[in-house]
């Protein structure tokens, strides 16, 4: 949605997944505990914590990055506009950055799309290398559960927009709404074309 949301409106891009390995490696350089993980076996890292550390850890990375993710987004030129999007970008990190919370929007899945979106696309990619696919599927999904929850309460919180994912509508009707969304945050001439 992000994507098609740049090519609707000369947007740059910035996807923060593509820097996971690249921030964790910078994080391991200074952390002993990225590099404990990067180091880890999958079980170890997949396999044998519960949903709850697995949040946990989540959590941690996000809030480490995100010092990492801004030096990103500066090394951008400053036109056109940046769109970025990822799972990472926690609304108690983005509100203090925010000029408004209508900047910003967060989706979360409910559990039947999420456990049908995880099955459809195979993931996590990762399953077939450890000694039990189905508890790293299953962790996963709960950790990702629970950082749903999360991130509903700290928009709450903030003031910030939740859209909930679910099958009822097609991923060009849930970029509809989420331009719909922005529409103020883009320039005029675009703005009206919404």
């Amino acid at each position: 949605m992000a994507q098609k949301l740049g090519e609707r409106h000369q947007l740059q891009v910035y996807h923060y997944d593509r820097r996971d390995a690249a921030h964790h490696e910078q994080l391991a350089t200074t952390i002993p505990a990225y590099r404990a993980f990067l180091d880890a076996s999958l079980d170890e890292c997949w396999v044998y914590p519960e949903p709850e550390d697995l949040l946990q850890r989540s959590l941690q990375s996000f809030r480490d990055r995100f010092a990492l993710v801004i030096d990103d987004l500066l090394a951008f030129p400053n036109d056109p506009r940046i769109v970025a999007e990822g799972f990472g970008l926690l609304p108690e990190l983005l509100a203090p950055v925010l000029s408004r919370p209508s900047q910003a929007i967060w989706l979360v899945p409910t559990e039947e799309f999420k456990w049908a979106s995880m099955t459809r696309r195979g993931k996590p990619s990762f399953g077939p290398q450890t000694s039990n696919p189905q508890k790293a599927k299953t962790n996963l999904f709960e950790r990702d559960m629970l950082l749903a929850a999360y991130l509903k309460e700290q928009a709450t919180r903030y003031a910030c927009s939740v859209v909930e994912v679910d099958d009822s509508r097609t991923a060009d009707e849930m970029t509809d709404r989420i331009e719909q969304h922005f529409a103020l945050e883009l320039p005029i001439e675009m703005a009206r074309r919404i």
